[in-house]
């Protein structure tokens, strides 16, 4: 009996490049959305990935079956993994997908609140080109803000940053979230 091999086309054609470009695309509204909401509600994205995540589980389950099937044995170990993958990483974008209406709902119904004014202690700075990020306590919790301003780069280093502020333009939102207008950097 010959040993049978079988070919699998791994190429992606333009409707999947299209639709993982969509993906991107919407998911990058989501991530601009989550980014201005302090107190960011996670455990809502953490229920809302482990449902999608069962439910693109269940979707997927008779597809990988069929393929499990095909595959050599030496190679089942990996084609399960990266199934894995796929399916959390489907999920992950599916979740955060589902929560743009959250978000904006919440940016939307804080334009009702009157702006506040708060000062954060800067926990910590990272000025590298691709992670401008500031950290600071927010009502006894961490949060990040990315973004930046010139004067990161002067106090990032031996803990200068103690020394200042992260000053917040906020509004209330739902759920304990709070939409940061504007934010600076302040001396003590």
């Amino acid at each position: 009996m010959k040993n049978k091999k079988v070919k699998v086309n791994t190429k992606l054609t333009i409707i999947d490049w299209s639709k993982l470009i969509g993906f991107v695309l919407v998911y990058f509204f989501f991530i601009k959305s989550k980014d201005v909401i302090i107190n960011y509600p996670y455990w809502l994205l953490f229920t809302a990935f482990a449902i999608v995540l069962v439910i693109v589980a269940i979707l997927q389950y008779r597809t990988i079956q069929k393929e499990y099937s095909k595959i050599e044995k030496e190679d089942k170990l990996l084609f399960l993994v990266i199934n894995s993958l796929k399916i959390g990483v489907i999920a992950y974008f599916v979740s955060g997908i589902i929560l743009i209406p959250f978000n904006y709902y919440t940016i939307y119904n804080s334009k009702e609140s009157p702006v506040s004014s708060e000062k954060c202690e800067i926990t910590g700075i990272s000025t590298y080109s691709k992670n401008r990020s500031i950290f600071f306590n927010f009502q006894g919790k961490t949060n990040v803000v990315n973004g930046f301003k010139p004067i990161m780069e002067d106090i990032k280093d031996d803990g200068k940053f103690e020394n200042y502020y992260f000053a917040a333009e906020i509004r209330q939102g739902v759920c304990n979230t709070y939409i940061l207008e504007s934010w600076d950097i302040i001396q003590k």
